[in-house]
């Protein structure tokens, strides 16, 4: 409920506890008004005024933001110094930086956000890392008031048109999202607000020295600001001495000149844009800004949001959480399409993160098959499970920092401010919150997170649903294992029930096909399903171990990185695991003609229908001893069976499909610094040669092992016929990768 705007009522009568986001901009609010009081003594010194900024008289001649001809301030020819330059910057092939992204996504990096370190930090959201505020960084600093408006609305204008340009596509791309360009602006007009009052925590350090030449700039701004002030008391207040970052005046700047940035920052927002909630008064009663982003000129304020009172840390960690329901929701669709629609043949499948058809697999035989095109599950699960493995280590960082937060009330800016007796906006919100709706704790502040219209739409419980105060945050994902994002009864994090390995004795289709359900409700013999005929050896194939999840393939990379020693003795190349190789990297693989494999009698259940003549048309079987299994695990080797059984059909996807996912980690990853433009390798920088060598000698294992899968290929009858597995065929339909 709102206070009556004549008086009377609570601080916690104006608190709106609807969502976080609600609940951020009407504490934003009230410290707004306090902030705004004690800077109204100083608006006359403050205040800015276009008309009065160095450019020419044409140029000057109104105070309105939205008629300036911005363009003439950018190339030099309206006057008022030298070219500011375009306040967007490019990407690294010149064209305009598109300002959402559903492949990239926040910044937190310890080294980039001010604040943080391996106890907490924030993140930085991937709209902050291209604020138009470039021009400010050539601000001269012989200027006045009157040019810092003018440049601070310069960036606004155009860092609104680049929103504005790209937002429809955005909305395109998540048609539920329920995102508003009013409050997207409304985002960036705090953040450029943080930047001018200099509490951004997103730090652009110049590689040279280390410095933020834009923050630099703006301290010696505001320090000429100050040399200006009269002896009227403003000094008194701004005491420099005490406050060499001039954060009291910076504050009380933006107080009293925000209503033109925003004016700059709205300009050509559709008639139609409101937002999200009524901030708007006329001094009797409250209502929704709703056209151009702007209250109505007779109101009190025609600024409606008041996020630029909120600490940074909280507006970023608001605007990822909305950030993560919105991407889950489609990438769960897209796992989910991948792994249980219908395949090319219009039949419904059920297949396991490693791209396995579970109708066909038993895992407590050994049995593996791949088939209805389940290989698609592999290529869209693996991406969706870094993924979720990342945004979960960004979520733990967040949480952190809350606490430290919360608890310090905001002492980021009381350590900043040093000697002076600044008590910033930050302190004043952290103290509203901490006394009002138990906020004081996270779990109070992740329980209202998770109820963002973004977040209550992911409501696909086998992709996990969301609830941000259920996540245990000791936990921190590697990527290999569980670690905490794997839990399906806290489904914040959860990898899917999509992304799953296939159950133990594999899925069928309930009575009525309406649904799965496990075979033989999970209980089944154990045992293996064939075996080599006497005297039968097959053909070795020696394969380097994949890992599954992107920390996973990283390790066993390394590892094999290590043991090359750089020596080149041949190992990787023979195709034996000798010498300078660790044999715990490979496994080794035996594959078999169809006619020299048999049935194991005592091994067959009821679902187990298939056929010695089947495995001839797949190629042969391929066996793995599972004795390597039981030295890494041991835990789950009583469970597992001694060998693994795949079709050469199976086996040789399986390879080919782990290969392609190796294959990306090292363009994407492990040589990504020793590409030039993308797709020259620089193997003669000092910092290459290394990673150079280790992946001459990954290729050449690769190239071993698919000497030998062919040795066994052009063993088999079913592929001399050049029949459905003829080698024209065999990269078909099945190997091509969903678009993640």
């Amino acid at each position: 409920m709102a206070r009556d705007p004549r008086g009377g009522g609570s601080e916690e009568d104006d608190i709106d506890h609807k969502s976080v986001k609600h609940l951020l901009d009407s504490i934003g609010k009230i410290v707004h008004d306090q902030v705004k009081n004690d800077a109204e003594t100083y608006k006359g010194e403050l205040k800015g005024l276009l008309s009065l900024a160095s450019t020419n008289s044409e140029l000057s001649s109104s105070n309105k933001p939205c008629t300036f001809e911005y363009d003439k301030l950018i190339n030099g020819s309206g006057g008022g110094g030298a070219a500011r330059g375009h306040p967007c910057r490019k990407d690294g092939k010149g064209e305009d930086v598109k300002r959402f992204s559903d492949k990239e996504g926040a910044q937190c990096d310890k080294k980039k956000i001010k604040d943080s370190d391996s106890n907490g930090g924030a993140c930085a959201p991937y709209r902050r890392l291209h604020v138009c505020d470039k021009n400010m960084e050539k601000i001269a600093t012989s200027m006045t008031k009157h040019d810092l408006l003018l440049d601070v609305c310069l960036a606004a204008n155009y860092e609104a048109q680049s929103l504005i340009r790209d937002h429809p596509q955005y909305q395109a791309k998540y048609p539920d999202s329920n995102s508003q360009i009013c409050t997207v602006l409304a985002r960036s007009f705090a953040d450029i607000g943080d930047i001018v009052r200099g509490r951004d925590l997103y730090l652009r350090y110049n590689r040279k020295d280390k410095t933020d030449k834009l923050q630099e700039q703006l301290k010696k701004y505001f320090q000429k600001i100050y040399e200006e002030l009269s002896k009227n008391g403003a000094q008194a207040r701004y005491g420099g001495d005490k406050d060499p970052n001039y954060f009291q005046l910076r504050e009380d700047w933006w107080t009293v000149n925000r209503d033109q940035v925003w004016k700059a920052l709205t300009c050509k927002a559709d008639a139609s844009s409101a937002y999200f909630r009524p901030t708007c008064s006329d001094g009797n009663s409250q209502s929704q800004a709703t056209k151009q982003c702007r209250c109505g000129d007779g109101d009190v304020n025609i600024v409606p949001t008041y996020f630029d009172y909120v600490p940074q840390f909280l507006r970023w960690f608001e605007e990822w959480a909305e950030d993560f329901c919105r991407k889950k929701k489609i990438y769960v669709g897209i796992v989910k399409k991948y792994c249980r629609k219908k395949d090319n043949s219009s039949e419904e499948r059920y297949c396991s993160r490693n791209g396995f058809d579970c109708e066909q697999t038993v895992n407590a035989r050994g049995k593996v098959r791949m088939g209805k095109g389940c290989t698609d599950c592999f290529f869209a699960c693996n991406p969706y499970i870094d993924w979720i493995n990342n945004q979960k280590e960004q979520f733990d960082k967040q949480v952190k920092k809350y606490t430290k937060e919360i608890t310090s009330g905001g002492g980021r800016a009381k350590r900043a401010a040093g000697k002076s007796n600044y008590d910033g906006y930050e302190s004043k919100f952290y103290k509203i919150l901490k006394n009002n709706g138990n906020y004081g704790g996270v779990d109070a502040f992740l329980g209202l997170l998770s109820k963002e219209k973004a977040c209550t739409a992911v409501n696909d419980t086998e992709g996990g649903t969301i609830d941000f105060k259920e996540v245990n945050s000791g936990k921190h994902s590697s990527g290999g294992g569980d670690s905490g994002t794997n839990d399906e009864t806290k489904g914040t994090f959860y990898r899917s029930k999509y992304c799953q390995p296939c159950p133990w004795c594999g899925m069928k289709k309930k009575d009525g096909g309406s649904g799965w359900e496990e075979k033989n409700n999970g209980t089944c013999k154990s045992g293996n399903l064939y075996k080599p005929k006497n005297g039968k050896s097959g053909t070795p194939i020696e394969i380097l171990k994949s890992g599954e999840g992107h920390d996973d393939i990283k390790e066993k990379i390394e590892q094999f990185c290590k043991t090359q020693n750089g020596t080149g003795s041949g190992n990787a190349s023979s195709g034996v695991s000798g010498g300078n190789s660790d044999p715990s990297l490979y496994d080794r693989w035996q594959c078999y003609e169809g006619k020299d494999v048999e049935k194991v009698k005592n091994g067959e259940e009821e679902d187990d229908e298939e056929e010695v003549d089947d495995v001839k048309k797949a190629g042969g079987l391929c066996i793995l001893k599972n004795d390597q299994r039981n030295e890494e695990n041991k835990a789950k080797s009583q469970k597992e069976p001694d060998e693994i059984q795949k079709t050469f059909h199976d086996f040789f996807y399986y390879w080919v499909a782990h290969m392609l996912k190796d294959s990306i980690y090292w363009r994407t990853k492990k040589l990504e610094r020793c590409l030039q433009n993308g797709n020259r390798i620089k193997c003669g920088n000092k910092k290459c040669n290394n990673d150079c060598d280790c992946f001459l000698k990954w290729v050449k294992k690769k190239e071993t092992e698919w000497e030998n899968i062919k040795k066994h290929f052009n063993t088999q009858e079913a592929f001399k016929n050049k029949g459905e597995n003829g080698e024209y065929k065999m990269l078909g339909k099945g190997m091509e990768s969903p678009d993640f």
